[in-house]
Order: C-alpha cells, then structure tokens, then sequence
C-alpha cells in the first residue's frame, strides 16, 4: 500500500494588534520548511478578509513527514515564539483531497 498524504488545515487567531508578529515568524519558518523538508510538499498561509484570523494549509507526503516537521526544532522555535501572539490555541484540523486541483505544471 502507498503511503498515505496528510493534510492539515490550521486556525491560528492572533491577539489584537499582533497578527504581523505571527506571520514573520512564519515567513522565516516557511522559507526553512521548504529548503528543508522536500516530503512537506504544500506549507502556506491566507489572512481572513478584515481579520487577523490566519489559516494555514499542509500537505504531507505521509505520516512520517508530518512527525518529522513537528519533531523540527525549527518548528518549535516558531511555536514557542508565536506563542504569546495567540489569542487562543491553534485550532488544528485533519483533512483529505476530495476534489480540485493542487496546481498547474509548469511549461
């Protein structure tokens, strides 16, 4: 059996005020993940229209992947760092691919 890809969909709600304290730190953390992790194949951030709400979108090549970015001490630097920022705790959700496309080949 192949493995399986995981995908994670992250909630992340920054105090008031603090929303740019988050996303550089996840600007840096990003740029390490993808120099870094080639199994982490999607890593990206969207900021709620007139929120400071952030969402992060993941994909994992299998479990494995996702245990090794989490074991990262990058990304515990970067939890450790966002931490103060937060109003509440990420909020963390498991997802599959039902449909659509994840991008376009490039000619």
């Amino acid at each position: 059996m192949a493995p399986r890809e995981i995908y994670n969909v992250v909630k992340l709600v920054p105090k008031p005020g603090k929303s740019n304290q988050v996303v550089e730190a996840f600007k840096a953390l990003s740029q390490h993940i993808e120099n870094n992790e080639p199994d982490t194949q999607i890593y990206f951030a969207l900021q709620s229209s007139g929120s400071d709400e952030l969402i992060f979108v993941e994909k994992y090549k299998d479990g494995d992947s996702l245990k090794a970015h989490g074991a990262s001490s990058e990304f515990k630097q970067f939890a450790k760092a966002i931490g103060p920022f937060l109003a509440q705790p990420p909020e963390i959700k498991g997802a599959s691919f039902v449909a659509g496309f994840e991008g376009r080949s490039k000619l």
